[in-house]
């Protein structure tokens, strides 16, 4: 037996023991929930190459994937996010792939379209760390496994924009300032921009969820891009803010200086 099937028969023995999910502090009943085999075994893959210590409690779950902190064994916090495979729908995801032509080479099929969405938004998120939007630091993916940097202070998670009290006026300026950059530099529309997928932390709003994000290229990219700008305009509207949809879309596409 080879020294890699050494190791494929020590991990499945190990997964099927429940050792490794003792080690998660998982128990039964929430794996369950969660993982499948492979799952398992490619979070196992990604702990023993990338300095796991151990991964904590679930930061948000939603029904296509879930999102947990985790620790190095440096003890510094990070994020791991992982893509269900029984509840990713092809159908779901194909209209944010098809046409996006940084994915074009890729051969995309219904067995690989959730590691193909893991390392979509290891990308878009690498696109943002590169123009320096604030947004969590992709560190690695594998499979469908995501993991980054952990936004939120020692005692809890940032929360989302829609659960905080700020200086909306501010926000507004920000998240307006980081919207031309993401269409005019980094070149890509979120298409699921709302409160809802923005983090609050130390005064400054977070971009997550970047898997849908596609190249202004992607022939629904104008499409997209006004559900964004909606969006946003209703939210900071409803908090008090003077602004309006009309003028932040053509600030964002570079018709309009902003104010």
């Amino acid at each position: 037996m080879s020294m890699e099937e050494q190791d494929q028969s020590a991990l499945e023995t190990l997964l099927k023991s429940g050792e490794f999910l003792y080690h998660l502090n998982l128990d039964r009943k929430t794996a369950d929930l969660v993982f499948d085999r492979r799952t398992l075994k490619a979070l196992y893959e990604l702990m023993s190459k990338n300095s796991v210590d151990f991964v904590d409690f679930p930061i948000s779950s939603g029904k296509e994937s879930v999102v947990f902190k985790a620790f190095l064994k440096n003890g510094k916090a990070v994020v791991i996010k992982i893509y269900k495979l029984s509840t990713l729908r092809f159908a779901n995801i194909w209209k944010y792939i098809d046409g996006d032509y940084r994915f074009a080479r890729e051969r995309i099929n219904r067995s690989n379209v959730v590691y193909i969405w893991a390392k979509k938004e290891y990308t878009n998120l690498a696109l943002l760390q590169k123009h320096k939007i604030p947004a969590p630091k992709p560190m690695v993916f594998h499979k469908n496994l995501l993991m980054m940097s952990y936004v939120g202070t020692q005692a809890k998670p940032a929360p989302m924009l829609k659960d905080v009290v700020a200086d909306f006026d501010k926000l507004y300026r920000q998240v307006l300032t980081d919207m031309v950059m993401l269409y005019q530099k980094a070149k890509i529309v979120h298409a699921d921009m709302s409160e809802y997928n923005l983090l609050y932390h130390r005064g400054k709003a977070y971009f997550v969820d970047l898997g849908q994000a596609v190249s202004r290229e992607h022939p629904a990219a104008d499409y997209f891009l006004e559900r964004d700008v909606k969006n946003l305009a209703r939210f900071f509207r409803n908090k008090g803010v003077d602004c309006d949809y009309e003028s932040m879309l053509k600030v964002i596409v570079g018709k309009k200086p902003p104010e």
